[in-house]
């Protein structure tokens, strides 16, 4: 909880320029609601207005990890006083018969009445997040949780406080390494600034923040939404196209390798489940690609323990999930049809390469990555050949070398932190409160 009340004290300033009067969810959100739900080939979800339930627990029996960073709306949100005592908002997911009844009985353990409140209007998305509006100060952002019943192939998913500390810890590495380095070209990130966990119980909440997406006047749209048969034809259309294959292969595989390879260069970093559901589409006020993706959920990575230890971060892979912390090698993958339905404009066939064949797209994403990579740094890596994955088709990957002359490089460049006019790479080196 440490930077807490500073936090709370920003928060409470920012409160009061806000109007009191009730704010209805932003256009943005809510077309990515609609989006979620209704352009999903997966589950059937529905994109309508509901009051989500919390309990009131007092702050003091709740472990709260907060970014100075967070937006001091957020934080008013969550956290509240009455009668000179704080509490915490645990919002319930609407969908779970299971895990809220632990924290049911840890509340009356304490003595503490378990009061299901209302407070929060609260939209579905795709999967076990919502998305919650506070009525008051117009705060828009979504909650994790713990749910036995959820949107898509899951079924039973316990949000753990491990779990919820290793996403703020990672989430925190990205924003502080990129704070003052050049602009990004081509991602939007997705901050998760807050997580709230009952020890005990090993249940976490973690809040993401889509302050990048509200009052932008843009379009925002998951990837899988993309892949959807009529809603990947239907924007392709408004585009000029007849050709969604070929439309978002251009416009959504290779954008999105290049993401993935600004982010491996800066971060050190690949995402180990690289579906769709982790991306989004940013369009522009006349629905036109920007070329821009949106990147969301750090907590779904490897590591590569090189990078982190030639910038002195060994804090990070420590606690990582030691599955996920790799040495002298990075498997570089793209899954974006996996959990999901092909389109019919995309066949999965190994068939002779056509702009609709998604054995041809895997090859043009691992194409543009690897030069986006050397654009960004410089630096021509020593790979293996592109491949699908052994026990998944729908992942096609190849293997960066770090142990190599060129890997050596570039982890060379990352324990310098240089910035170089020749060079894309960032710095890393700065030694950062978490």
């Amino acid at each position: 909880m440490r930077h807490l009340r500073s936090i709370l004290a920003l928060g409470f300033v920012f409160l009061q320029l806000w109007s009191l009067a009730a704010q209805a969810i932003s256009d943005e959100m809510q077309r990515l609601v609609t989006y979620e739900t209704k352009s999903n080939a997966v589950a059937a979800r529905s994109n309508q207005k509901i009051m989500l339930e919390h309990f009131e627990i007092p702050l003091e029996l709740v472990e709260a990890n907060v970014a100075l960073r967070a937006p001091p709306q957020f934080v008013q949100s969550m956290i509240f006083e009455r009668n000179g005592k704080k509490y915490v908002r645990w919002i319930l997911n609407p969908e779970d018969t299971k895990w809220h009844k632990e924290v049911q009985k840890f509340l009356r353990q304490n003595g503490i009445p378990a009061i299901r409140y209302k407070y929060f209007e609260g939209y579905q998305t795709a999967s076990r997040s919502y998305i919650a509006v506070d009525p008051h100060n117009g705060a828009e952002f979504s909650i994790k949780g713990s749910t036995d019943n959820t949107g898509g192939y899951w079924a039973d998913k316990k949000q753990t406080w491990d779990d919820a500390k290793q996403i703020r810890k990672i989430t925190d590495f990205v924003a502080e390494s990129l704070k003052n380095q050049p602009a990004l070209q081509n991602i939007v990130l997705l901050d998760e600034t807050m997580a709230f966990g009952i020890k005990g119980l090993d249940q976490g909440l973690v809040i993401r923040s889509y302050d990048s997406l509200s009052n932008s006047g843009k379009t925002y749209v998951p990837g899988f939404s993309i892949m959807h048969d009529e809603t990947g034809r239907k924007i392709a259309k408004l585009n000029g196209s007849d050709d969604p294959g070929t439309y978002w292969n251009e416009h959504y595989n290779k954008p999105l390798a290049k993401a993935l390879a600004e982010f491996m260069a800066l971060t050190g970093m690949v995402y180990d489940s690289p579906h769709s559901q982790n991306f989004l589409v940013e369009l522009d006020a006349n629905m036109r690609p920007t070329g821009k993706i949106a990147l969301r959920d750090f907590g779904d990575a490897f590591l590569l323990e090189n990078y982190f230890e030639a910038i002195g971060r060994k804090d990070i892979t420590r606690v990582w999930e030691k599955d996920n912390v790799l040495k002298d090698r990075l498997r570089v993958s793209v899954g974006i049809l996996q959990g999901n339905k092909e389109p019919s404009w995309l066949t999965l066939a190994d068939v002779s390469p056509s702009n609709n064949s998604y054995t041809q797209w895997g090859q043009d994403f691992h194409v543009t990555f690897k030069n986006e990579f050397e654009r960004q740094t410089g630096i021509r890596m020593q790979t293996s050949p592109i491949t699908p994955g052994a026990e998944n088709p729908k992942y096609i990957g190849r293997t960066y070398f770090f142990n190599t002359v060129s890997g050596l490089e570039f982890l060379n460049l990352a324990k310098k932190g240089l910035t170089r006019d020749h060079l894309m790479i960032r710095s890393c080196t700065r030694v950062f409160a978490m």
